[in-house]
């Protein structure tokens, strides 16, 4: 029997090792090529002179097998409470080298990594579940997706694009409270929020009375969540949906998709789906416990919700 491969597993430390990581996500992870860098889509975790959370594994000195670690802090809304948790994203072997266990020796790595940070859960995004399942990940949260098609009611509300460059600091205050309010979701920074939101194909939508804004969404980010609003805020659910019909009409789309937490607030949940063509529910996510407290870092997930921006 040929003996196990021992893979290297670090960190990049120069710029040409990110350029090749990139280069081999790109090619892993997109079925074309892209007008933008492969790292403009995930800036914080794929930031070449921070490279803490990408962790590449190298066999005999090639590049096999990459996955970020991304510790975050999951915050309880009213009580304060936090949980250190992990984000999983940007998984992939290079086509030269797949099927030879080199993802499961590198998560094997990023679970001890995990640990030595008291980091109490790991989550992932990936419609691959059989194989995650092997790893200890199950599936967790729940998320609904309602369809929204443009109605025979043309409509403008007076929601439209915005520029980034005239959002400050107190409107990203506004949007970040405004989101529905659930018992866990991820801390953000502002800063956070600014770098995210400057994702390629990621969309911001705003509409204000006044100076305030008083609804808001996203559509799209990168090559991810094309034609979805993954993350918004407003008054009701009904001048959502009338956002959405305006967005729908303005820029004459057929239908977007509206991401929701699986337990939002029962009255939001009734007018969604009273007004959307279809709905479904699905697993938020795939998490897996970690230490004495995994448990409860999983429950905590369970009961709140990672919106669009975070997911990796």
């Amino acid at each position: 029997m040929e003996p196990k491969t021992i893979l290297d597993i670090s960190n990049p430390n120069s710029i040409a090792d990110c350029e090749i990581r990139d280069a081999m996500l790109a090619i892993s992870l997109r079925n074309s090529n892209l007008s933008w860098d492969y790292a403009n889509e995930y800036p914080l975790v794929l930031d070449r002179e921070d490279t803490v959370t990408s962790w590449c594994a190298y066999k005999y000195g090639a590049l096999v097998s990459h996955a970020n670690l991304w510790p975050r802090t999951l915050k309880h809304l009213s009580s304060q409470k936090t949980i250190a948790i992990g984000l999983i994203g940007n998984v992939a072997t290079h086509p030269d080298h797949r099927g030879q266990g080199h993802m499961s020796t590198l998560f094997d790595h990023l679970a001890k990594i995990a640990q030595s940070q008291n980091l109490q859960a790991l989550v992932l995004w990936s419609d691959m579940f059989p194989f995650y399942q092997t790893l200890g990940f199950s599936s967790i949260g729940r998320e609904t997706r309602f369809e929204i098609v443009k109605d025979d009611r043309p409509r403008s509300t007076g929601i439209s694009i915005a520029s980034l460059k005239t959002v400050t600091d107190l409107d990203l205050e506004v949007m970040l409270s405004s989101r529905p309010r659930l018992d866990w979701t991820l801390d953000r920074t502002l800063e956070e929020f600014r770098t995210l939101l400057s994702i390629p194909d990621t969309h911001l939508f705003i509409r204000r009375k006044g100076q305030k804004i008083v609804s808001w969404l996203l559509i799209g980010k990168g090559t991810d969540m094309r034609g979805v609003i993954h993350e918004w805020g407003s008054t009701s659910a009904d001048e959502l949906v009338n956002d959405v019909q305006s967005i729908l009409h303005d820029l004459d789309i057929h239908e977007l998709l509206l991401l929701s937490p699986g337990n939002l607030h029962q009255h939001w949940v009734s007018t969604f789906k009273s007004r959307a063509t279809a709905s479904t529910d699905h697993p938020m996510a795939l998490g897996k416990p970690l230490g004495n407290h995994g448990g409860e870092a999983v429950l905590a997930l369970a009961r709140g919700f990672i919106w669009g921006l975070d997911s990796i």
